[in-house]
């Protein structure tokens, strides 16, 4: 009789080293999903800061264009009047 007692107590006490043990596990799996969660929304704040930056560098590359043209446009313009770029007088 004693040595069942003594066997169902080690039992008992094996079966709750396994609950804690489970009880460890579950904490840590809680803990690596919420980490993933995060890396997920850090993730796609990156993928929406680089599509934003990639527009303004598409409105930034029309603007360059476009001073450009402007800029050869005038400079035409000067060539056919007779005008001296640097010094905005006659050649």
């Amino acid at each position: 009789m004693d040595e069942l007692l003594r066997e169902r107590d080690i039992l008992n006490k094996n079966m709750l080293k396994a609950v804690n043990a489970t009880q460890k596990q579950l904490d840590m799996v809680k803990l690596h999903e919420q980490a993933k969660r995060n890396l997920e929304e850090e993730i796609q704040n990156y993928k929406e800061e680089a599509q934003k930056q990639r527009k303004i560098i598409f409105q930034l590359e029309k603007e360059r264009d476009r001073y450009i043209n402007e800029a050869s446009d005038l400079t035409q313009k000067a060539d056919s009047v007779g005008m001296c770029p640097l010094e905005g007088k006659q050649c």
